[in-house]
């Protein structure tokens, strides 16, 4: 017997269709809500990889410039690098070269010492070669100071550089992977709008569905995502101000190393003239000492020839005085022995008389003339030896400024010698140049080591 009734049974199917039809309804409801939540990921899937592309394209873009520009700037540091230290071996080189002329100019002021001590007076060749040892060092003093300021820019440049290296290292090694993601993400893209193309294509067309808009976090998600935005935009921002930075303090440093270029190049200059114009001084100085000397000398020895000639006409005359002298023994003889015999006269004839008062007189007058000839032969003699001290004074004299006039010959006739990987090779030599003209002013003249290296001693 059946236990439903046909009401019932009619009830059940339409309950059970009617419930097929909520579902059906339900289901239908879930797919246009699937639908639109595929449109919505698909086009914020579309939207995230268009704004990830384009942020990592500019990305790209942005850091290929900063490394062109920081490797410009490399480029350009490394080349005022490489002048920078040219200019330091050129100072190097100018340094070098004040060694010789100042260790002539030492050995010359240590040579004029020598000179005997009636010639050792402070006249001008004195005055200029210590004009020219002061010019010369303090040369010196201001190279080495150029030098340490050049060095000192090498170090900084140096450093620079390794920043603008290490900085442009990390921002190809940061492009390289951006450059990569951006292929990569080329490619996803391409792939993710073909899927989407055709998934569309597979969506039934009877059911229109509204157009969906990307989809925004919202509310504390949104913040965040506000607040991440912007970090980021500053950290970018931050790495381009600070590689324009660096970009602008390596220009700063090359200005300056340019700058300490320009000085150096016009200290190298201004101080090779200055010490070329202290040592022609000298030189010329130095030949005015010479010719001052030499016309001395040759007054000297005319004075000398004159002396000689006084001394030998005072010694004729000497011999002169004395023949005089020995004349006058005869007549004082002859009027004595007349006096003697006219006192044997008889008495009567015992007077005086005329011919006894002119031999009186005769004989005063002989006695007067032998005193004045005496006078005379005392002063002569006197006159003779004053004479051949003041020629022994004249010659004298006359040595000592041959020697010092050797001396100063000597030292015009050596120069400096040339500099071997930053030493003075050895002392002063002679130059086969000024040899010559030294033997002219006085063939008597030997220079002081006959052509080899004479010593040089600290002064």
């Amino acid at each position: 017997m059946s236990m439903h009734t046909t009401q019932e049974w009619a009830q059940s199917a339409h309950h059970n269709m009617y419930q097929a039809q909520r579902t059906h309804r339900k289901a239908m409801t879930q797919q246009d809500h699937s639908s639109r939540a595929h449109e919505e990921v698909m086009s914020d899937n579309m939207s995230m990889y268009n704004e990830l592309h384009s942020s990592l394209d500019q990305k790209v873009k942005i850091s290929q410039r900063l490394v062109e520009k920081l490797s410009h700037r490399a480029q350009s540091v490394e080349n005022s690098l490489q002048h920078t230290r040219q200019t330091l071996q050129r100072l190097q080189d100018a340094l070098v070269s004040k060694d010789p002329p100042l260790a002539l100019c030492t050995w010359r002021l240590e040579q004029r010492e020598k000179r005997p001590l009636r010639e050792q007076v402070r006249d001008a060749v004195e005055v200029c070669l210590e004009v020219e040892k002061a010019s010369l060092m303090d040369a010196q003093r201001r190279l080495k100071e150029c030098i340490k300021k050049t060095q000192a820019t090498i170090n900084a440049l140096q450093q620079k550089l390794e920043e603008l290296r290490h900085d442009i290292q990390q921002k190809t090694q940061a492009l390289s992977v951006d450059e990569l993601c951006l292929r990569t993400t080329s490619r996803s893209l391409e792939t993710v709008a073909d899927r989407s193309s055709y998934l569309r294509s597979l969506r039934p067309s009877s059911r229109n569905l509204p157009p969906s808009s990307p989809r925004r976090p919202g509310g504390a998600q949104s913040a965040r995502h506000e607040v991440a935005a912007q970090e980021s935009f500053r950290n970018e921002v931050l790495r381009q101000k600070e590689a324009l930075r660096l970009n602008q303090s390596a220009i700063h440093r090359e200005e300056a190393a340019k700058e300490l270029r320009e000085e150096a190049q016009k200290l190298i200059q201004r101080m090779q003239r200055q010490t070329e114009e202290a040592t022609k001084k000298s030189d010329k100085s130095m030949q005015e000492r010479v010719n001052e000397n030499q016309q001395m000398r040759r007054r000297l020895e005319s004075e000398l020839r004159e002396t000689c000639s006084q001394i030998h006409m005072t010694k004729n005359t000497l011999q002169d005085t004395k023949t005089h002298i020995r004349s006058l023994e005869e007549p004082m003889e002859l009027t004595n022995t007349c006096a003697s015999w006219r006192k044997q006269r008889a008495s009567k004839e015992h007077t005086v008389d005329p011919v006894s008062t002119t031999l009186l007189e005769h004989q005063m007058t002989l006695l007067k003339c032998h005193e004045d000839l005496k006078h005379h032969h005392q002063n002569e003699k006197s006159v003779l030896q004053e004479l051949q001290e003041k020629k022994e004074q004249l010659k004298e004299d006359l040595r000592d400024k041959t020697s010092a006039l050797h001396i100063d010959l000597n030292c015009l006739t050596h120069e400096s010698v040339t500099c071997l990987q930053g030493k003075v090779v050895g002392p002063p030599c002679i130059s086969r140049q000024r040899l010559p003209k030294a033997m002219k002013v006085d063939p008597t003249f030997v220079p002081n080591g006959s052509g080899v290296m004479m010593p040089l001693t600290a002064r």
